[in-house]
């Protein structure tokens, strides 16, 4: 195993400062190869995209397989361009507001209801208040563990009911970014969901 190789396999055994090294000596490669089409430039930039892709390698560090200089990059070249992916997406969508994609809000915590149903493979369930209940403390508890942006990103849009343009501003992102950072905690709060027994 070369040098390069070493670093990798520290970073995946969790050694943080090598994995922030790897991240930042990645940025400029990175940097070059992502392309936003002008049509979305002014709504999100690369940096933009590189911050989400930084948060979710080091929260998925430990699922690269292969140790190895090569792969690192092949691997956070893939999460840098589904984030990508995810904003246009999601940006796309908002010109075509879908009622069932927005999280309504109301009274007795309606939102957090929708939320919940939302990134669950739950259906909702007859057994009462009391169950729903449980339910939505068990994904208030897995919001509770998720990292500090994404946390907010869905206090601020899912729960609150803000606005992106809005929520962008409170958070200093652009509204892609925002969509990128929602898009990305709604997938890590239906893993955590989905880990939690029923």
């Amino acid at each position: 195993m070369d040098a390069a190789d070493e670093r990798v396999a520290r970073a995946i055994a969790g050694d943080q400062d090598e994995l922030e090294s790897l991240v930042r000596d990645a940025s400029t490669v990175l940097r070059a190869t992502l392309r936003i089409d002008s049509r979305w430039s002014r709504n999100f930039d690369v940096d933009d995209v590189l911050q989400v892709t930084f948060l979710e390698a080091f929260m998925r560090i430990k699922s690269l397989e292969c140790a190895t200089m090569t792969a690192f990059h092949a691997w956070l070249k893939r999460i840098a361009q589904h984030n990508l992916i995810d904003a246009v997406r999601a940006l796309d969508s908002r010109r075509r507001p879908d009622g069932e994609r927005r999280v309504t809000h109301g009274a007795g915590g309606e939102s957090a209801h929708t939320l919940l149903l939302r990134v669950s493979d739950r259906e909702a369930t007859a057994g009462g208040r009391a169950v729903m209940a449980e339910q939505i403390q068990s994904m208030h508890d897995a919001i509770a563990q998720m990292p500090k942006s994404y946390r907010q990103v869905i206090r601020l849009v899912d729960l609150e009911q803000k606005p992106f343009a809005e929520v962008a501003n409170e958070l200093d992102r652009s509204i892609g970014a925002v969509h990128m950072l929602r898009s990305r905690a709604h997938d890590r709060l239906r893993e955590l969901l989905s880990a939690r027994p029923r």
